[in-house]
Parts: C-alpha cells; sequence; structure tokens
C-alpha cells in the first residue's frame, strides 16, 4: 500500500529563495567585479563554458572536466549547483541526490543559506520521486540522512528574513510549499524509520500547509496507526475477568476471535460502567479519521486506501458482524466529508475488541439484554459486542412452537432465575432451530436449553432478541411417543 501512494509534490514558489541563492552563473558573473576572485580566470571561463551549454548530457561532460582539472577550485558549489540541476533535467534523482548533498556539506563560504535551501529543495524533490529501497542495506542511514537535511531545510526557511517587496501574507505563502515538501520528507523517512511520534509531527505540519494532500492523510493515518499497535503491545496484559457466579464456560465463534458471553441467569447490577479507553485507542481513533479524509479527498488510490481503513477497523474492533461495520464506516466516511481538520471531531469514538472483549467476560445474558433495552449509546456498544456471537446451553421457556422444514421456530423466555422463569407468559426472545426435525417435538411450557447465535433484536418497549443457527440441548427434547402395532396394512 505505501509504494502504491503517489505523492504530489507541490508547487516550489519560493521566489526570495531562487533571489536569495541566485544563478550559479550570475553569481559568477558578478564576483570580478565586486571583489578579487579566488578563481583563475582558466576556472572561471571552464564554469561558464559548462553552465551555458544547453545539451544536458554534454553539459555534464563539462562539469566533469572542470572537476578533473580543477578539484580543489573555490568554484566547486557552483559546479555542484550545476550538476544537480542538469542531473534533474535528466531525471536521474540519486545524482541529484549525491550532487546536492556535496553542495549542501561544503564548508566554502561562498554557500549562503539561500544557495544551501535551493540544494535542500532540489535533494527533498528528487528523494519525494525516488525514495530509497526499504531494502537495501543502507536504507535505514538513507533514510536518516533525509530526514536530517528536511529539519535543515525547515530551519533555514525559519530563518529566512522577508523580502522587503513582499507582505508578510505574501512571504507566509511563498513557504507553504518548501515547508511542506520538507515537512512530508521528514514524516516519510520517519515513517520508514518507525518513529511515529516525529512522523506524526511532520505530517501535521505539511498537512498545515498543504491541507487537500491526500497521501499525507493517509501516511498520517498509518503512522498513528503504528504508533497505537505499538502502545497496545507494550501495555501489560489484562487480567481475566472473574467468571459470573452458576455460569457455564463461554463458547466462541468462528467469526470473531472475542470471548462469547455466558448464558448465566446470575443478575449482575444493572447499568454497570462500560469498559475505559484500552491503550492506543485515541491513536487509533486518530488514524481511522486521517484515512477517512484521505478517502474524503479521493486521488487514484481512493479505492485501495478505503478497504485498508476498513481492514484496520476490523482488526481493531473484532466485531462478528460485518453490517456493523459497514455501518461504522459509512458514518466515519460522512463525517470525513463534511469536516475538514487533521483531528477527529470532538466526541468520536469507536469501541475496540479489547472493550468489547472486556464487555462479554463481565456479563451475562440477563444483563446483556437489560442494557440492550437502555437504548441509545450503552445499546449501541453492547450490540457490537454481542452481535454474532454464539452462546451455549441458554435455558428458556417455551411459550410457543412453530414447526419448519428442518426444524422449529421457538417464541421463548429467558429470565434471571428459575423462578423467573417458571412464571412467564410472554417471550423475549425468538429463537429458529435448523436441522433438527426430533426439536418439533418441544411443546408449550417447556424448560429446554439450547445453543445459538444472537442475529438481531428489535428494541424497547417490544424487546425481542432474535437467534439463528440454533440446535436444542437433545436431552430437553420429549422422547417420540411409540407408534401402534400394525397388523395385515391395519393399525390395531
Amino acid at each position: 500500500m505505501l509504494k502504491a501512494m503517489i505523492r504530489l509534490v507541490p508547487a516550489l514558489t519560493l521566489t526570495m529563495v531562487l533571489g536569495l541563492a541566485g544563478s550559479g552563473t550570475a553569481a559568477m558573473a558578478k564576483a570580478p567585479a565586486q571583489q578579487k576572485p579566488t578563481y583563475s580566470y582558466a576556472e572561471y571561463n571552464a564554469y561558464q563554458a559548462a553552465a551555458k551549454e544547453t545539451n544536458p548530457q554534454q553539459r555534464v561532460k563539462l562539469l566533469d572536466d572542470f572537476v578533473s582539472k580543477f578539484p580543489k577550485s573555490t568554484l566547486l558549489p557552483f559546479v555542484y549547483q550545476a550538476y544537480y540541476q542538469t542531473y534533474d533535467e535528466l531525471k536521474q534523482y540519486d545524482k541529484v541526490i549525491e550532487y546536492a548533498d556535496k553542495l549542501i556539506t561544503s564548508n566554502d563560504k561562498v554557500v549562503a543559506d539561500g544557495m544551501k535551501l535551493q540544494a535542500l529543495l532540489a535533494r527533498e524533490r528528487a528523494f519525494d520521486f525516488s525514495p530509497p529501497d526499504p531494502k537495501a542495506a543502507d536504507a535505514s542511514q538513507q533514510f536518516q540522512t533525509a530526514q536530517q537535511y528536511a529539519q535543515m531545510g525547515l530551519g533555514l526557511l525559519d530563518k529566512l528574513a522577508k523580502p522587503a517587496a513582499m507582505t508578510d501574507q505574501q512571504f507566509a505563502e511563498e513557504k507553504k510549499g518548501p515547508t511542506a515538501l520538507f515537512a512530508y520528507t521528514e514524516g516519510y523517512a520517519a515513517l520508514s524509520l518507525k518513529d511515529y511520534p516525529t512522523a506524526i509531527k511532520a505530517f501535521k505540519l505539511q498537512l498545515a500547509n498543504d491541507p487537500t494532500n491526500a497521501v499525507a492523510y493517509f501516511r498520517l493515518g498509518v503512522a498513528y496507526l503504528e504508533k497505537a499497535s505499538q502502545e497496545q503491545a507494550a501495555a501489560p496484559a489484562a487480567a481475566p475477568a472473574a467468571t459470573p457466579a452458576a455460569s457455564t464456560t463461554p463458547a466462541t465463534t468462528s467469526a470473531s476471535s472475542t470471548a462469547a458471553p455466558t448464558a448465566a441467569p446470575a443478575a449482575a447490577p444493572a447499568q454497570a460502567p462500560l469498559p475505559g479507553p484500552t491503550p492506543g485507542q485515541q491513536d487509533f481513533l486518530n488514524g481511522f479519521w486521517a484515512l477517512a479524509r484521505s478517502v474524503a479527498l479521493g486521488g487514484p488510490t481512493k479505492a485501495q486506501v478505503q478497504a485498508y481503513l476498513q481492514n484496520q477497523m476490523l482488526v481493531y474492533q473484532k466485531t462478528a458482524c460485518q453490517d456493523l461495520l459497514t455501518g461504522e464506516l459509512n458514518n466515519l466516511l460522512q463525517m470525513a466529508q463534511t469536516t475538514e481538520t487533521v483531528d477527529p471531531p470532538s466526541g468520536y469514538t469507536l469501541p475496540s475488541g479489547i472493550q468489547l472483549t472486556d464487555y462479554l467476560q463481565s456479563n451475562n445474558l440477563f444483563t446483556i439484554m437489560q442494557d440492550l433495552q437502555v437504548g441509545g449509546d450503552r445499546a449501541t456498544f453492547v450490540w457490537l459486542a454481542v452481535c454474532g456471537n454464539e452462546f451455549p446451553e441458554v435455558p428458556v421457556k417455551v411459550i410457543s412452537v412453530t414447526p419448519t422444514d428442518t426444524g422449529v421456530d421457538m417464541m421463548v423466555y429467558s429470565g434471571s432465575s428459575s423462578k423467573d422463569l417458571m412464571q412467564a407468559k410472554t417471550a423475549n426472545m425468538e429463537v429458529k432451530v435448523d436441522n433438527e426435525p426430533d426439536a418439533q417435538r418441544v411443546k408449550k411450557d417447556d424448560i429446554v436449553r439450547f445453543t445459538g447465535t444472537v442475529a438481531s433484536f428489535d428494541p424497547a418497549p417490544s424487546f425481542l432478541l432474535h437467534w439463528d443457527k440454533a440446535q436444542v440441548n437433545p436431552a430437553d427434547i420429549p422422547p417420540a411417543k411409540p407408534g401402534r402395532p400394525v397388523r395385515h396394512g391395519r393399525r390395531l
């Protein structure tokens, strides 16, 4: 996914950089008149011949000749400038970086801040078009150097004095493009070095200067999610929740890695607090938001980014019901279309798989049904935890039975105690039993146990919990009545 993202370089409109740096030819033309030159006329003429050459391949040969003849010339910084500019024409970005670095690291006093800043911009642009291979032996060193020079560029931009002919607003606008480029390079290098806090800070600076950059939002989202995963992995493992009294061992579904709640009838205190924040949770939310903003801004990789976002949300939440996750994703994308901020809106939240598991392990079916009937955010949270989970051996009283081709549909009641079951007259659950014809022998008022998967619910006041893929415990199904003996084709 990272390799598929193509960076769109912001327009470099920093006029004052060009003015401060000057072209090598113009600067050298003025030098003899201003002060006694520190180079020979042979050096000067050789440099001028190379600088005025219009064919880039021939210009490289002339520059090579210059370096060969005058290896210690004070004109070398100008030669390096001509080199990287020529290689930029030829789109040989590794050479752009090589000669920009030679100029940047030159100790010659002729290299003013403006000239160095111009070289840094050329270097960052070349790095942008041709980043290092992460598998290369020296990849880490290349990323560290890129990060160092990006920070140097940002420092030089901060030091620039505003030209007298520019207003403050014009000066600020002129610096936005270069600032965004340096920030992007710093962020990309930091992300590659797994320095996620630095990457996050850099990408946010980029977006402050280039607010509609979908790639920057994507990489910011990746940095947040990687940082969150680190925090989650480093957090001490939480002690498992105590199993409620009189409960059976919970089962799990193949669709979810969360532990299913117990079907125990023991009641827990109503309206107990929901599980609190988990390690890295805010960074996960920030990451999802940044990815959603990337999708909202569009671009050629919009579909891939959306698929990546959906997968990351699934890994984070581990909900067993895909339609719930799809709804959460659609809500997030809708918000990202209308809210143009780097940080998510206040109040945006998304329960984590850890929180959902904690809830399931700390509650039983009776308290879950109570919470679902409360409605609002609490019911939404609980439904994320419960939907698609399998409950084993749920004790119920049968209110009515409707035979089907392969099983039975039962309206049943589940309560907090045996007495509650015996007194029940109204159903609070619908159970669809498939591929179990013997279950058709279950009758009204029978007490049976079933294992099934929670499928949906009707909210209060007509609360009803719907189950499918259910099987009644064979031990609770009444035995078949023996048939009457037959003699000569007739029953006796």
